[in-house]
């Protein structure tokens, strides 16, 4: 495989193919001819190799909308116009004539190195409304077929709706397998990724994959840190709510097919490893469909990855400030001596924000993030974003003529909508009937205009419990563990770790504290 594998010089050596191609045409050129043969045969065994390698390890999955008795009652996609519903084996999924509404692809992983366990990843989009674990279907059920043709009907063991991802828990019993039976996919790394690198993409496209064997496609890489359409019109409440990591420039632009049904799909470099999730097309309405979108495997989503496999909730870093695009033509009147084209300005410092405690200014321009250049807004949030929280910021900005060097302890981003986030494995577990989590944890509890406390947020009570007997309710804030501050949900559980007897909880808006009984 390694003699094979084309890097920099293998779009040379296709283009060679061609040209030599070409040239046999106009006249004759026996070596061309065989040396441009030979170029073409050997990319074309890596495409196979890679393919072969990998498709045992791609998934096709189907969302089946529990409403519609096994969808009986309204026509199927099928695009080769062949009619399955004559037969009652045909309407059910596990038979591979069965062709859902809504499809996909998903990816066998085993993220932790080492370890025998294995998940599935998708886009969560592709499973969305599916039951999570523990849980009866309500609205969706997901079925899911490997490439050995054998299935079962999936739940969901975490799901982050920002950054369009979901794990599905394997039913071992189900499938009558071992962990060791499934092939995980290798993983790669894009990080660095480069406009002309060769992809292959396998998926589900129009549910012909329904079979398990995951169709391919190839091309390369087009562009990087692409933005899809936006979610909706600026300034709307909802769009705010339906947008994700990714509208702030995250996503891999490929040029290779990605029909409808390739999503959560592997997207592969020539060594076989999984650099990206295909995910979206990239297209306007009225035009053709041939470009799409891939979530990038690198350092932030696979932290994503991490924490969705071990059932936590995904949590986004979170600054505290308002900021701006700066053009050119502003920052040459600056007098700044950097040479960047654009930067982001911090309009507005949020109040008892880790911004502020940072030591941030209105007014700062920010122009780098952890070394990595800042050219506007977009490039702000979503390097800060895709930090988890709690971790350290190093910001360089520009403030009064001079560079300064500030170190800031990220927060965490307020969730706009939290009924798409599945974790069925809390980061912290309950104590004495309490969940909390960041002050900034739920937007629809952050004060009017944007003040953050120094506390920590109520987020559960369980009902049967020593907190369910007192006054203290969902959206309290709590800032102290009897004599001991808290601001985190790392803070409290150390604060209440070993406490044997009565604990006294001061809320921020009431002036006695409430005292938990054991």
């Amino acid at each position: 495989m390694a003699g094979i594998v084309p890097n920099r010089g293998g779009l040379c050596l296709l283009v060679v193919g061609i040209a030599n191609c070409l040239a046999t045409l106009c006249g004759p050129a026996n070596a061309q001819e065989t040396h441009g043969l030979a170029a073409a045969v050997a990319l074309e065994n890596a495409f196979v190799k890679v393919i072969e390698q990998a498709e045992t390890s791609v998934v096709s999955i189907a969302r089946i909308k529990i409403e519609s008795p096994i969808l009986l009652d309204h026509k199927p996609l099928n695009p080769f116009g062949l009619d399955f519903r004559n037969t009652l084996e045909s309407s059910q999924p596990s038979s591979p004539d069965f062709i859902p509404n809504d499809f996909g692809a998903g990816i066998i992983i085993a993220p932790h190195q080492g370890q025998t366990e294995r998940f599935i990843l998708t886009n969560y989009h592709v499973v969305r409304g599916g039951p999570p674990v523990g849980q009866k279907p309500s609205e969706y059920r997901i079925y899911v077929r490997f490439a050995n043709r054998r299935g079962y009907y999936a739940e969901i063991l975490a799901a982050d709706p920002r950054g369009d991802l979901a794990v599905l828990r394997i039913d071992f019993a189900a499938l009558g397998l071992k962990p060791a039976d499934l092939k995980p996919i290798k993983l790669g790394d894009a990080s660095n990724l480069e406009k002309g690198r060769f992809v292959i993409a396998l998926g589900n496209p129009y549910a012909i994959a329904r079979d398990g064997s995951a169709s391919a496609s190839w091309g390369i890489i087009s562009n990087i840190s692409r933005r899809p359409k936006p979610a909706g019109p600026p300034r709307d409440p909802e769009t705010s709510r339906k947008e994700t990591i990714h509208h702030y420039g995250t996503l891999l632009q490929i040029d290779t097919r990605l029909n409808l049904g390739t999503s959560g799909g592997p997207l592969l470099n020539l060594r076989g490893e999984l650099i990206g999730i295909t995910t979206s097309l990239a297209a306007l309405d009225g035009f053709e469909k041939s470009v799409g979108y891939a979530t990038p495997l690198d350092d932030p989503t696979r932290r994503a990855i991490d924490v969705l496999t071990r059932g936590h909730e995904v949590e986004y870093g979170f600054l505290g400030v308002e900021p701006r695009n700066v053009p050119y033509v502003k920052l040459r009147q600056m007098s700044g001596g950097f040479r960047q084209s654009s930067a982001a300005k911090v309009a507005k410092v949020f109040r008892n924000s880790p911004a502020s405690f940072g030591g941030l200014q209105p007014g700062d321009l920010i122009l780098e993030v952890n070394e990595k250049p800042i050219h506007n807004k977009e490039d702000l949030i979503r390097t800060i974003g895709r930090l988890a929280p709690e971790s350290i910021a190093h910001l360089r900005v520009w403030r009064n003529r001079q560079a300064l060097k500030l170190a800031v302890k990220l927060g965490k981003w307020p969730v706009h909508d939290e009924e798409g986030i599945i974790a069925t494995s809390p980061r912290y577990p309950a104590w004495r009937g309490i969940r909390v989590d960041f002050p900034t944890g739920r937007r629809k509890y952050l004060p009017y205009p944007n003040l953050y406390h120094q506390a920590v947020l109520v987020t559960g009570i369980a009902p049967n419990s020593s907190a369910g007997s007192t006054q203290l309710q969902e959206g309290d804030f709590i800032s102290h563990v009897n004599q001991v501050a808290v601001r985190t949900p790392r803070e409290f559980r150390r604060a209440v770790q070993g406490q044997t007897g009565d604990v006294q909880l001061r809320l921020i808006d009431r002036s006695q504290p409430i005292v938990l009984r054991r």
